[in-house]
């Protein structure tokens, strides 16, 4: 599958943090593995925010697969020397080799799930040696909208560096696609908060009047309605 290459960035060398290098090494090889298998995946994570946003240090690389294959991936990487196992989430799986732990991500908070339109609008990075498939910024910017909450708060300032300023063509309509009505709310009070911290070039009005108008179609909650983060259900309704 075609996928577009970045334009150069002002730094394509890996960060210098501790443990970089081996990660995206042990991380690049998980996936080629896949990749071979007939195993498609994307990297999000931190490792995808450093092609958009702010370079931060990351712990381990973040692979997204569709979600008929996680058994089959765990069992490609066991026959290669990884580590793996099952977690009590039924989103998330885990390989690791050599200390450095790979996340097997089959869907992120919302229920938000992979399909072609996510990989049509995958990008291809260029890190050092390595080319490597990540989300598209439109994804990326919407996982970390929805994945805020009060033990995660960097997930919006990660949010906040891919848009303050965008280093690559960002296609709003398809944001607010990805979007859609259900999460208007979340992703209006996202991009305020960015305009309020970087000025309004960073999201532009008309975005912002889409997404207030679908919000405010909304039913009003009267009952049940309790502060806490977007439920991480695998169904449409939060859990109760």
């Amino acid at each position: 599958m075609d996928r577009k290459l970045l334009p150069p960035a002002p730094a394509t060398e890996i960060p210098p943090c501790p443990g970089s290098e081996r990660i995206l090494a042990i991380g690049e090889e998980a996936r080629l593995l896949l990749q071979e298998a007939g195993i498609p995946s994307l990297i999000g994570g931190g490792i995808a925010l450093w092609a958009y946003g702010r370079r931060r240090c990351t712990k381990d690389m973040d692979l997204f697969l569709p979600s008929q294959f996680p058994e089959d991936a765990m069992n490609v990487l066991a026959r290669h020397g990884f580590h793996t196992r099952d977690t009590d989430a039924g989103w998330l799986y885990k390989a690791m080799k050599q200390d450095v732990l790979i996340d097997l991500i089959v869907y992120t908070t919302g229920n938000i799930r992979l399909d072609e339109e996510t990989f049509r609008r995958s990008r291809t990075f260029s890190l050092d040696h390595y080319l490597l498939p990540v989300l598209g910024p439109e994804d990326l910017l919407f996982r970390k909208i929805l994945s805020f909450r009060e033990d995660t708060p960097k997930d919006w300032f990660d949010a906040l560096s891919i848009v303050c300023p965008t280093l690559v063509e960002f296609d709003w309509e398809y944001f607010l696609d990805r979007v859609g009505d259900r999460y208007a709310g979340r992703a209006l009070s996202f991009l305020i908060f960015a305009q309020s911290e970087c000025g309004k070039a960073c999201a532009p009005m008309q975005a912002m009047e889409t997404l207030l108008e679908r919000w405010s179609r909304m039913p009003t909650l009267e009952q049940g309605c309790r502060p806490g983060p977007v439920t991480f259900s695998p169904g449409e309704e939060p859990l109760p």
